[in-house]
Order: structure tokens, then C-alpha cells, then sequence
């Protein structure tokens, strides 16, 4: 098991048709909630499917080192003592000034923590429209706050990444859902070499 065989792997999940599904059967189910935890889970899911009758297995929150935890480790159980871990971040694309310093961030969880990946996931929407979902349902407060005014957040991100030296980026495609509103994932893995 190696770090390029579950970056591949998890790259396949993002991908696929039914994690499109899945994802936004969440944003239909937390539309008022930041869903780093609920994408998280999608993917722990979908591995562990994916490991079923073999001796690998993802876990939550596992191992816990230093008054820390990973936010998702690959374990061998021939071989524990070395799981891959993974940092996940979930943000708006107004955050962080449009992400203009996110660096500071995959320093901690990439850096810091020794992860062998980090996973960042950036919603986006129209603001009117989900303004006008937040109006029908009465949502307050509105995570329209949240949002950038403009796409300068695409470059920032990309340039937030650029000071990783021992890693490679792969951005993936952007996953557009539309309903309750439209909405799209843009999925950033940043790999240790």
C-alpha cells in the first residue's frame, strides 16, 4: 500500500458518478452546514467498500498523535504501525480573503502534521440563488458570507500550493450538483513525494 496507489484510488471515488450522487444527496441534507465531515465520510465509505476482503481499512479520526488526529488514515493490518493519513479541509471560496493566504493552512495539516495527503474541497455557488433557497426555508445565517464576489479565488488557491515543494498537486474536476441550488466542488489533493 502506497501513497500513489491511494491518491489514484481516492482520485477514482471523487470521480465517479455515484459520488456526484452522494454529494449532493448531502448538500440536499445540509445545505446550512459546512460538509467537511459528510465528504469525508462519503470517501472513507466508498474506500472501505473498495478494501472489502483484503487487509486494508480507512478510518475516521485515526491515529491520534501529539493531542492530534488525522482526519482519515489507510491502515494495513499487516503493517499498522504505518498508516497513510490524510488532512481534509473543507472551505467557501470567500474565505480567507478569496483564499489568498491559504498557505498558512496546508502548512498546518500538510506540514505540521506529516500527512501523506491533504484533500481540500472549495464550494461555490450564485449567490441570489442560494439566497433565495435561504429565503424560502428561512435559513439564517446565510453562508452567502462566505462566497467570493469574483473567480480570483481559483488563482489564489493554486498559488497557495505553490511553496510544496516534496509534493505534486492534482486538481480535479469541478463536480457541479444543482439541487436543492446549484453548486459546484472544486477537490485539490496535494501529495507527499
Amino acid at each position: 500500500m502506497e501513497v500513489e496507489s491511494i491518491s489514484q484510488l481516492i482520485s477514482g471515488v471523487i470521480e465517479s458518478d455515484s459520488f456526484k450522487n452522494m454529494l449532493e444527496k448531502v448538500n440536499c441534507n445540509y445545505p446550512n452546514l459546512k460538509q467537511e465531515n459528510h465528504i469525508r465520510n462519503l470517501i472513507l465509505e466508498e474506500l472501505n467498500e473498495r478494501f472489502k476482503g483484503t487487509d486494508v481499512k480507512a478510518f475516521a479520526e485515526h491515529p491520534r498523535e501529539n493531542k492530534t488526529r488525522a482526519d482519515l488514515s489507510v491502515v494495513n493490518k499487516n503493517n499498522p504501525e504505518s498508516p497513510i493519513k490524510i488532512e481534509f479541509k473543507y472551505q467557501f471560496s470567500g474565505d480567507f480573503k478569496s483564499l489568498s493566504d491559504y498557505s498558512f493552512m496546508i502548512r498546518n495539516d500538510f506540514l505540521k502534521r506529516n500527512s501523506d495527503l491533504f484533500i481540500l474541497v472549495i464550494a461555490n455557488w450564485n449567490i441570489a440563488d442560494k439566497q433565495k433557497f435561504d429565503d424560502t426555508w428561512k435559513i439564517t445565517p446565510s453562508l452567502n458570507r462566505y462566497i467570493a464576489k469574483s473567480e480570483i479565488w481559483k488563482s489564489n488557491v493554486l498559488k497557495s500550493f505553490e511553496e510544496f515543494k516534496d509534493a505534486k498537486l492534482k486538481p480535479l474536476d469541478a463536480i457541479s450538483i444543482s439541487r436543492p441550488y446549484l453548486v459546484e466542488y472544486h477537490f485539490y489533493m496535494l501529495q507527499r513525494i
